[in-house]
Formats: structure tokens, C-alpha cells, sequence
């Protein structure tokens, strides 16, 4: 394999899953997504949403589908990081993307979160979107 300058390779630790308590049904089904436009309201009917999913303390987060060129920023975290914790941060990114990139977070879903450790033994995480 041929890595770039600035990458290295790695390898898949976990998977994160967002499943929110579905409110507008009958039944109070479980939606396994988090519509990044309604996270604030979402994030009240997450299940498990202060659960430590990442105990690690730095962690990098990877951006590249709807998007024309991936990004990437660094959260840091005293405790490690909950579900709620990583959707109010990746919610806010979308947001100031959204202008830039012009996009509709409301048509984007955060199904999952795919976490990496690198070589450098650092932790990577990308997105799993649907629009």
C-alpha cells in the first residue's frame, strides 16, 4: 500500500451507533440515525447519549462525504467522549460547513462513527452519512 505524507495506516477498533427513541410513532420505535439538522432535538431521545464510547482524550475527526474536499479537526476531551459529546461537535461542524459548502444538513443522517487506531497509535474517526 501507498500512504501519503501525511497518512498512516489503520485499523478499525470500534463502531459507534446513534439510536434515538423515535417520538412521532405509535409504538416508540428506535430510528438508528441522528439527522445531523435535528440533533439538538435528538440528542434529548438518544439512547445510551452520555455513555464514554472513547475513553482516549484526543481524538481526530475525519469529514469527507457530502463534502468536496475532506477536512479533519481534533477534539480534546478530559473524560473521553460520549455519544452526545461527539454529535454536538460534529453537529457544529456541519454548521459552519454548511455555509461554505453549501449544504443541507437537514438531509444529512450520522448512521454511525468508524474508529480507527492509526499507527502512531492516535484514534481516527470517520463518518458514516447518508443524504
Amino acid at each position: 500500500m501507498n500512504f501519503g505524507e501525511n497518512e498512516a495506516p489503520k485499523n478499525l477498533i470500534g463502531i459507534i451507533t446513534f439510536n434515538v427513541t423515535a417520538t412521532q410513532t405509535v409504538d416508540g420505535g428506535v430510528i438508528p440515525w441522528v439527522n445531523i439538522g435535528k440533533a439538538n432535538e435528538e440528542i434529548l431521545n438518544l439512547i445510551d447519549a452520555d455513555e464514554i464510547v472513547i475513553p482516549e482524550h484526543e481524538i481526530t475527526v475525519v469529514i469527507d462525504y457530502p463534502l468536496t474536499s475532506p477536512i479533519s479537526f481534533q477534539l480534546f476531551s478530559a473524560i473521553g467522549f460520549s455519544r452526545k459529546l461527539l454529535l454536538i461537535e460534529i453537529r457544529e461542524q456541519f454548521l459552519s460547513l454548511a455555509k461554505a459548502e453549501t449544504l443541507d444538513v437537514s438531509a444529512i443522517d450520522l448512521v454511525a462513527l468508524d474508529v480507527y487506531r492509526t499507527n502512531s497509535d492516535k484514534i481516527e474517526i470517520t463518518l458514516d452519512i447518508d443524504v
